[in-house]
């Protein structure tokens, strides 16, 4: 299992909106290859931050989501995580 840690924020410069958010499980149905799961958690410190945790099959999965076109939104996320690249975390779940 491969875990992948996004933080970003809700702006309509970055290109996430906040109705893009509340739509995120319509737009990911279903789910890329290889995503397990995700979680969106909002920042109770920090307005319009957001973090975004998936769990993958494989980081190999993870780069074939972001250099397919299938799911927008999801490939939106991830640019701006790689533009902040201290923003994005990855782990191995080792329970």
């Amino acid at each position: 299992m491969y875990v992948n840690l996004i933080r970003f924020k809700i702006n309509d410069q970055e290109g996430i909106r906040s109705n893009d958010i509340s739509l995120i499980e319509d737009n990911l149905s279903p789910l890329p290859q290889g995503l397990d799961r995700f979680h969106i958690f909002k920042d109770k410190e920090k307005t319009n931050r957001f973090y975004l945790i998936e769990y993958w099959e494989s980081k190999e999965a993870m780069k074939a989501m972001e250099t397919s076109d299938e799911f927008p939104l999801l490939n939106k996320i991830h640019r701006i995580g790689k533009i902040k690249p201290s923003k994005q975390r990855t782990f191995d779940v080792i329970i």
